[in-house]
């Protein structure tokens, strides 16, 4: 339950702000809190994914968190195998609600890529709804 209430806090944002009302039969002046709704566009910028899939990635037991940065290779510079690099592929997949298909997650060699890819795919996901 946190992890939902985690992820929506992250991408709505809840402005309060007090105004006065008049009610006459209430004897006057009352404030009430009025609540705006609205999303966040920067929830999901790029910069934002970017944060997003390098704490993920640095949170993958196998790897040396220091090491990880938006240039680092998978394969190369944090010694993941094919197996390592599917769990994360599917940890990927969970955390942003993207299916990436296996010949697109073989292409995806560091953070920056996921990224690029997760960006992409989101932005086709808003221009098909």
């Amino acid at each position: 339950m946190q992890h939902l209430r985690n992820a929506l806090t992250k991408h709505v944002r809840l402005s309060c702000s007090a105004r006065v009302l008049e009610f006459p039969a209430a004897g006057g002046l009352v404030h009430a809190p009025r609540r705006q709704l609205c999303a966040s566009s920067a929830a999901t910028s790029f910069e934002d994914l970017k944060t997003r899939v390098l704490d993920l990635v640095k949170k993958y037991d196998k790897i040396d968190s220091s090491k990880v940065t938006d240039t680092a290779d998978f394969q190369k510079d944090l010694s993941l195998d094919s197996l390592d690099r599917v769990e994360l592929v599917m940890a990927i997949e969970q955390e942003f609600s993207v299916e990436i298909p296996d010949d697109k997650a073989d292409k995806l060699s560091c953070c920056a890529d996921v990224v690029k890819y997760i960006s992409e795919a989101q932005t086709m996901k808003k221009e098909s709804s």
